[in-house]
């Protein structure tokens, strides 16, 4: 069903019980559409009732076909697609006929848009057995082995759906990115790391990221960027990295005493420090937000972070 244009008539739409009980009062045509999802295919199927210049004379006709594989197709589609095709083959040769289109599936009927109030009882019964048959011809286009007649158009939903896996697969970060993070914390992105940031104010939030990333105030990696002549720690030992800074510079060891004293086994671990996990950590592990904050506190007090 092609999107209708502001100005362009939309259907008549009934919506519930209530409100369809005299639908196909002033009818000459009437179908019935369903869809079935089984065997891991979405099959549809429909009644056309045609009427004649007597009550009693009708002809019935009926349609079904595979829409697709169910990874790409779902029932509510399915309904769509239906609607589509009954308008489009068995009723191509209708012409100045009133024609009632009856669906048990709510959101394909709220995609038509303009709900519409009529009365009436004697037609529910004979939309429900419509209904029915129409059911079981989408059974019949849902069968073992059942393949798609036709390419159509995936949902958007389940378009989306089956794409996202494809693009983060296993929630990791690009190989070639973020290789410090990565080995700060090798399961990252992770719902650990909403943990580390939302008990923190603005100040602790950045001094924490600036060490995760890498990406620090420091000579290490200003002088990567031409923002510092020089790549070597102020106490001229080594390299200013993250690591030198948080565990091995002279200049800051006074500072370094709360850090210290949160563990006898990690004393050097980064990861630890900075709330990281390894890939074979249990997943309820929780960071260790007392060594976190310590390390937080410990960059604060020596300014090294600082804007300058």
């Amino acid at each position: 069903l092609l999107t209708l244009l502001p100005w362009e008539e939309r259907l008549k739409v009934e919506v519930g019980e209530e409100e369809t009980r005299g639908a196909g009062t002033a009818t000459t045509v009437r179908v019935a559409v369903s869809s079935s999802a089984r065997n891991g295919v979405v099959g549809v199927g429909g009644v056309v009732e045609k009427r004649s210049g007597l009550r009693d004379d009708l002809e019935l006709n009926t349609f079904s076909f595979t829409l697709g594989p169910r990874s790409e197709q779902k029932p509510y589609s399915g309904q769509l697609a239906a609607m589509a095709y009954a308008l489009w083959m068995p009723l191509s040769d209708v012409t100045s006929e009133r024609i009632t289109m009856v669906t048990n599936n709510k959101a394909a009927v709220l995609t038509l848009r303009r709900p519409h109030q009529q009365s009436g009882q004697e037609f529910i019964r004979e939309d429900d057995e419509l209904l029915k048959q129409a059911k079981a011809q989408a059974h019949e286009a849902t069968k073992e082995g059942a393949t798609p007649q036709a390419r159509f158009p995936t949902a958007k939903s389940t378009t989306l759906n089956v794409a996202r896996p494809k693009c983060s697969p296993g929630r990791v970060l690009p190989e070639k990115i973020g290789l410090f993070s990565k080995r700060v914390d090798k399961p990252l992105p992770g719902k650990h790391t909403r943990q580390l940031y939302d008990k923190l104010t603005w100040k602790e939030a950045t001094t924490l990221a600036q060490l995760r990333t890498g990406m620090a105030r420091l000579d290490y990696y200003l002088h990567r960027i031409d923002a510092a002549s020089s790549h070597i720690c102020g106490c001229g030992q080594a390299a200013e990295t993250v690591e030198h800074f948080l565990f091995r510079c002279t200049q800051w060891t006074t500072h370094r005493r709360e850090m210290l004293e949160c563990t006898e086994t990690q004393k050097s671990n980064i990861s630890f420090y900075l709330g990281g996990k390894s890939s074979s950590d249990d997943d309820k592990l929780t960071p260790n937000m007392q060594a976190v904050r310590a390390a937080i506190r410990f960059a604060l007090a020596t300014g090294r972070l600082d804007a300058r």
